[in-house]
C-alpha cells in the first residue's frame, strides 16, 4: 500500500481468490481509515480466480463512500468490471488511475492524537469548535462539540488506549472520527446496557458507524444541518 495526498494506492497482485479478497479487505480497511480522498486498485498484475471481483468492489465502494466518503479507482482490471456504478471508477492502467486521483480537491481537516484521560473530552470539544470555525461551518459547532466529546470518552471508556481524533469538512457536513488501539465495536446501548454504546451519537449524528482495522477501529459520526423542507418536496 502506497499513500499520497490525497490519494492512496494498493497494489494487487497474483490470484484473487476468496482468501487474497479477504487480505485485500483488510488492507483495504487500514487504508480507509486514513480518510483518503480515494483509493486507486492497481489490478495491473493480478488475475481473477473466478467471478468474486466485481461483487467486492461493489461492496467495498458502497463502505468507501458512505465513510470516509473516497471512491475506488480502479486500474487495468483483470476481468470485466461494470464502470460507473456510485463509487466506482476504471481507467485501463495505473498512470491514467493515478491522474484522476490527483486531481480530487483535498477536504479540509484537523487532527490531535490525545490520551485516554477524562481531559481529553474537553481537548476534543475545543478542536471541534475551532475546527467548525476554520471550515466557515461555524452552526455547526455545538453539534461537533457534541459527537466529538462523545466519541472521545467512548474511547477513553472502553477502549483506553491513545486515540486520535480528526473532524474534516464533507461537503456542508463535519465528519468527527475517532480512531484507538481497541479492536471492540461499539454498539447502540440497550435497556440493560446502559452508558456501554453511544445511543446520544446515535441519535443527533446523521450518520455514524464504524470500521474495524488491523491495529483496532475508528468509530464516527457526521455533523450536518437538516436540509429545510420546501414546497417542492412536498
Amino acid at each position: 500500500m502506497r499513500r499520497q495526498q490525497p490519494y492512496a494506492v494498493i497494489a494487487m497482485a497474483g490470484t484473487l481468490d476468496k482468501d487474497s479478497l479477504i487480505q485485500a479487505g483488510v488492507t483495504l480497511a487500514d487504508c480507509l481509515a486514513d480518510q483518503p480522498e480515494a483509493v486507486v486498485l492497481d489490478l495491473s498484475d493480478a488475475r481473477c480466480a473466478d467471478d468474486r471481483l466485481p461483487g467486492w468492489l461493489h461492496r467495498a465502494a458502497v463502505g468507501a463512500i458512505r465513510w470516509p466518503g473516497a471512491p475506488i479507482i480502479v486500474a487495468a482490471p483483470p476481468c470485466p468490471v461494470p464502470d460507473g456504478q456510485d463509487g466506482i471508477a476504471v481507467y485501463d492502467d495505473l498512470a491514467e488511475a493515478e491522474k484522476a486521483a490527483a486531481v480530487l480537491p483535498v477536504s479540509p481537516r484537523r487532527s490531535v492524537t490525545l490520551p485516554p484521560t477524562a481531559a481529553s473530552c474537553a481537548r476534543a470539544r475545543d478542536l471541534a469548535q475551532r475546527a467548525c470555525t476554520a471550515f466557515g461551518l461555524p452552526r455547526l459547532g455545538q453539534l461537533t462539540q457534541l459527537l466529538a466529546s462523545e466519541l472521545t470518552a467512548n474511547a477513553v471508556t472502553h477502549a483506553r488506549t491513545e486515540m486520535e481524533l480528526t473532524l474534516r469538512r464533507s461537503g456542508e457536513s463535519v465528519i468527527v472520527a475517532v480512531r484507538d488501539g481497541d479492536p471492540r465495536l461499539p454498539h447502540e446501548a440497550g435497556p440493560e446496557d446502559r452508558g456501554a454504546g453511544l445511543e446520544l451519537v446515535s441519535a443527533m449524528a446523521t450518520d455514524w458507524g464504524s470500521l474495524l482495522t488491523s491495529a483496532g477501529k475508528v468509530v464516527w459520526a457526521r455533523a450536518a444541518v437538516d436540509r429545510p423542507v420546501r414546497a417542492a418536496d412536498l
